[in-house]
């Protein structure tokens, strides 16, 4: 209580590095829990593609059907399972109409592998019989009004009747992203009948294999590896196919943390949230570490008589340092009490930043109480360490001599840790200079495609007749003047294409590639606002079109090598073009299809006028609440059964960078804690100088020095410990944001402009917080300040 200010500044200082790292600790362990609601986690291997053609590399969350029936048959297998999703389905209950794009046919094995906890039914039959489903216990709350309601009643769908037969508990920590699971016995005859389940091209199915020993992944791969070598190998080469395929065996537990694979569906999460946050927790210990120590040390001159008087009645060493640390785990015991009101006042903005939903009642978990333990005994003993061991080194006989005051600890090593705290907040300030500037770059780029004032209808799949009416309604959404253009198409940018095998015209023959395809009507091109370079759009007046015309982008024209494509040959394996032989119409510009993280990639486009997915229409921004209600009647008397379910074309986009955006965040809000951090601790150690030349300062005022030369006096040394920073700082944080830049195809180049910001800033706002007390100083009385004792 007598040195308060020094007291508040520690206490304060500890209690928003400790608050940090409590929230920092709850997102990582929420991360690392990921697949835990599975009892058989560790046994469970989710098995991935890799397909090479012509050395282009694609590597697929999604397997081919026959991999099921081959690995079950392997002695390190205990259960297989696989899933499908059949896209966006519209069902029907009594009087209300949903539309949910999670729902997945499954076989009776889901159950043995995933052993969830089951609210209602029998996991061994529930998925048995055709044309059942299960709910999760969310969807069944949500429909029925709780899980008993809900075992018996029929779901209507499109094409069949579902009847409800379970319901599970998922916790949503997987990236399992289901809302219901249909039994697959429903639609296996179709797949047979369409020859699906034997085709190993057909990468569709997810599938995942229990084996009896969390020790058998090596061996289990080795089959994998044989029947890849003995099975499809050889079925590859009796197809004339020019390829080569492997499957890969990948633990339950690294798939959070995967990003690479083609068909993931769930977002997944990011191994280098981990390591930021965790860099940012130690960051901000450390600088609150530091103004503990350095204001320890600097106020020792006030406790060297108590030191000296204590050993001279007898108190050894070792009862100073446990008398100094007990103080130090004390005062951050305090700083923990005033850390955890913290977190409770900002756990909603921690939630609606990371996109997740901590309780308030976190500190009732064993493993959160044996952290924060940790953190007081590492942050006490660490921060009052040095203090501690320097304080009791004093010698009786020099303290209590008035001659031999001690000067207040190695002001060397408080100076080496200003410029340790003031560069790492640097550091952070410049990573949050680079990532907005990296945003600003991502949102304001040229996609080759307009992606402004485009709404965005979700057409449901499996209700051929809504597909058929498509036309209709375009004709009646463009009759309102404030509609310009109207399209459909079964895919749209910022959503991952379906790959397909396609052969090629090179040197007058055909050979084999893979490219992603594009199934849009006659107006997708207009619509979207893409440029052609060469050729022409899909035309009504031309009737081969429908049947055999194709349009590529200019990187399929440069893979493939065509330096005039128009009117090459292109043979698709799809049933609307006859007699299985196609040509190139025309060449569109490049336009992105996916965010600036990776380069534009081949694409073919082909003419489908009636196909399900998207609905676009290009609307003017004048009165746009009107437009929207003009084409929801539209849609209600189109289509009365279905719900409408719109978005924005750019927000659609944008969301691509949501890491990003949460990374800027991040950023931002750490950068100027660790600032808030440095300024109390260099408050306090301005507050101390000042108080340390009281009679210098008198003196100097009573020869004749101003105001402004004393304040510029007391800053200088100050300011030269930031320009420190800034020279250590700049070079480590060019590193670590090039290392990041590297993520994206498309990108900023690091300018001086941004470490000058950032240079200024902190120079700026360590010269105010140090002024203060330098103006204070500059301003007292000189003959109070002599007589100063």
């Amino acid at each position: 209580m007598r040195n308060n200010v020094y007291s508040a500044i520690n206490i304060v200082g500890l209690a928003i590095g400790i608050a940090s790292c409590i929230l920092i600790f709850l997102y990582v362990q929420d991360e690392l829990s990921y697949e835990n609601q599975f009892s058989k986690s560790d046994r469970i291997v989710r098995l991935v593609g890799e397909v090479n053609f012509e050395g282009h590399q694609d590597q697929f969350a999604v397997t081919p059907p026959p991999l099921q029936d081959a690995v079950r048959k392997f002695p390190e297998t205990e259960a297989v399972t696989q899933y499908f999703f059949p896209g966006k389905q519209t069902i029907w209950y009594q009087n209300q109409s949903f539309n949910e794009d999670n729902l997945a046919f499954a076989d009776t094995s889901y159950f043995k592998v995933f052993d969830y906890e089951m609210v209602a039914g029998n996991p061994a039959t529930a998925l048995a019989a055709p044309n059942s489903i299960v709910l999760t216990e969310e969807l069944a709350e949500r429909l029925f009004g709780g899980t008993e309601q809900a075992m018996g009643e029929v779901l209507k769908f499109s094409n069949h009747s579902y009847t409800v037969t379970g319901v599970y508990h998922d916790s949503k920590h997987s990236h399992l992203k289901t809302t219901g699971l249909l039994s697959r016995a429903t639609v296996d005859a179709e797949l047979r009948a369409d020859g699906q389940s034997n085709h190993w091209f057909n990468m569709n199915f997810y599938t995942y294999a229990l084996l009896h020993n969390p020790n058998q992944v090596v061996a289990f791969q080795a089959q994998v590896n044989d029947l890849v070598q003995n099975v499809v190998s050889p079925w590859i080469k009796e197809n004339r196919l020019n390829a080569q395929m492997r499957f890969i065996a990948q633990p339950l537990k690294e798939v959070h943390f995967d990003t690479r694979y083609v068909g993931d569906r769930s977002p997944s999460g990011n191994i280098s949230y981990i390591y930021i946050f965790g860099a940012v927790a130690a960051f901000l210990l450390l600088i609150a570490s530091i103004n503990y120590m350095n204001l320890a040390t600097a106020r020792s001159a006030k406790r060297a008589k108590e030191v000296g008087l204590r050993k001279v009645v007898g108190a050894e060493r070792s009862q100073i340092i446990s008398q100094f640390l007990s103080e130090s785990l004390l005062l951050t015991l305090v700083a923990v009490l005033l850390a955890l009101a913290l977190v409770q006042i900002f756990i909603p903005e921690f939630n609606e930043l990371t996109e997740k939903h901590f309780a308030s009642d976190f500190f009732l978990q064993w493993e959160f109480l044996v952290a924060l333990l940790a953190i007081v005994l590492l942050v006490g003993v660490v921060a009052g360490s040095y203090p501690a061991f320097f304080l009791s080194a004093f010698k009786p006989s020099d303290v209590l001599k008035s001659d031999k005051q001690p000067k207040g600890g190695s002001a060397t090593l408080r100076r080496a840790l200003v410029v340790v705290q003031f560069s790492i907040s640097l550091i952070l300030m410049i990573g949050t200079i680079v990532v907005f500037t990296q945003m600003h770059f991502l949102k304001n780029a040229d996609l080759g495609f307009n992606k402004e004032q485009v709404l965005v209808v979700d057409v449901p799949n499996g209700d051929s007749t809504l597909v058929q009416r498509l036309p209709a309604l375009k004709q009646k959404l463009l009759q309102h003047p404030n509609i310009k253009l109207v399209s459909n198409s079964y895919s749209i940018p910022a959503e991952s294409l379906n790959r397909t095998l396609i052969l090629v015209e090179q040197d007058e023959k055909m050979v084999e590639k893979t490219m992603d395809i594009m199934a849009v009507d006659y107006d997708f091109i207009p619509v979207m606002g893409i440029s052609m370079q060469d050729g022409r759009n899909f035309s009504q007046e031309i009737q081969t079109d429908a049947s055999a015309g194709v349009i590529i982008n200019e990187a399929a024209a440069r893979w493939l090598g065509w330096t005039d494509p128009v009117s090459k040959r292109v043979q698709l394996s799809r049933d609307n073009i006859s007699d299985g032989n196609g040509k190139v119409v025309g060449v569109v510009k490049d336009f992105h299809v996916s965010s600036l993280h990776s380069d534009v990639q081949p694409i073919i486009m082909v003419l489908s006028p009636a196909s399900p997915g998207y609905l676009m229409a290009r609307i003017t921004p004048q009165d746009q609440a009107a437009t929207i209600h003009f084409i929801q009647e539209q849609w209600r008397s189109f289509d009365p059964r279905h719900p409408m379910e719109y978005f924005f074309m750019d927000e659609f986009f944008d969301r691509q960078y949501r890491a990003e955006e949460k990374m800027l965040t991040v950023f931002g809000y750490f950068a100027g804690l660790t600032i808030l951090i440095a300024c109390l601790g260099l408050f306090g150690l301005a507050s101390f100088t000042a108080e340390q030349r009281t009679k210098e300062i008198g003196i100097r005022k009573v020869l004749g020095s101003s105001t402004g030369s004393i304040v510029m006096l007391l800053s200088k040394d100050f300011a030269l410990l930031v320009v420190l920073a800034i020279l250590v700082a700049s070079p480590i944080a060019w590193y670590a944001m090039s290392k990041w830049l590297q993520d994206f195809a498309y990108r900023i180049h690091l300018s001086w402009w941004m470490f000058a910001l950032a240079a200024v800033l902190a120079l700026v706002i360590a010269l105010a917080t140090v002024s203060f007390q330098a103006i204070r100083a500059a301003l007292l009385d000189p003959v109070k300040a002599i007589r100063t004792q």
